[in-house]
């Protein structure tokens, strides 16, 4: 039954039409369950194997080193009876990923050299389990998963918090909290935590504008836990981080 808090609802329906833009926008977003191993397993060796083949070519005045039949030689699914003898035996249980080198004149194209088949590494098993299996011991990561970039929402009981995501590289992620009892918004990271609306205002965010998005009597109650020399204080904080 929906929530009888509009302001819940709309966040909702906020994290909705956002995931349904990322799903529009990108054709190839692929969903899957946290636990889909085979999926996850496809991906990681179809990934590394495109990344490897787009490494190449590479060249210079002379010559084009270029990387030719790139496969993977070894069984897509590797059986339980394997992966037990691995551990027994203290090895690793992998694929590997083979490929000939090429070497070509850069100015006639001519060919200089061309190896055999060769294993160009040898590219980690991931189990049904979701472990992985080296010299002999079996490793589980708990975070081998990244999220998207992007924004999540999440509700729990009457809280609603949205991630910010950020991608690596360009700043730094944070969470932004409802608190339903006050009506307030709280911007948090790290373990700083200050009013959403002086964090607003500090990057340009108009008075106006806040009002416009939240509504008189969210922007009323948001500006005046905002304003006090605390809220100032603890926007420092997360600034300074």
């Amino acid at each position: 039954m929906p929530d009888s808090n509009p302001t819940i609802n709309n966040l909702m329906r906020a994290q909705q039409k956002f995931i349904s833009n990322v799903l529009a926008k990108d054709k190839d977003v692929q969903v899957f369950r946290m636990d889909d191993y085979p999926t996850i397993r496809k991906i990681l060796f179809d990934n590394v194997k495109n990344a490897i083949s787009q490494r190449f070519p590479l060249y210079n005045d002379r010559y084009t080193l270029t990387l030719e039949d790139v496969d993977y030689d070894d069984p897509e699914d590797i059986d339980i009876a394997k992966q037990k003898q691995a551990i027994l035996d203290g090895t690793s249980v992998t694929r590997r990923l083979r490929g000939s080198w090429v070497l070509r004149d850069a100015k006639t194209d001519k060919e200089v050299s061309h190896t055999k088949r060769m294993t160009l590494m040898n590219v980690p098993y991931i189990t049904d389990r979701g472990t992985f299996i080296r010299n002999g011991h079996e490793y589980a990561f708990s975070n081998i998963m990244r999220m998207e970039p992007g924004v999540y929402t999440k509700q729990r009981d009457d809280e609603v918090s949205a991630q910010f995501n950020i991608q690596q590289g360009t700043g730094a992620g944070f969470n932004m909290m409802l608190m339903p009892n006050t009506g307030v918004f709280k911007i948090k990271r790290g373990t700083a935590t200050a009013p959403a609306y002086t964090v607003f205002h500090d990057l340009g965010v108009s008075d106006d504008q806040m009002k416009e998005a939240w509504g008189q009597e969210l922007f009323d109650k948001n500006k005046a836990a905002g304003s006090d020399e605390k809220a100032i204080q603890a926007a420092n904080k997360i600034y300074n981080m």
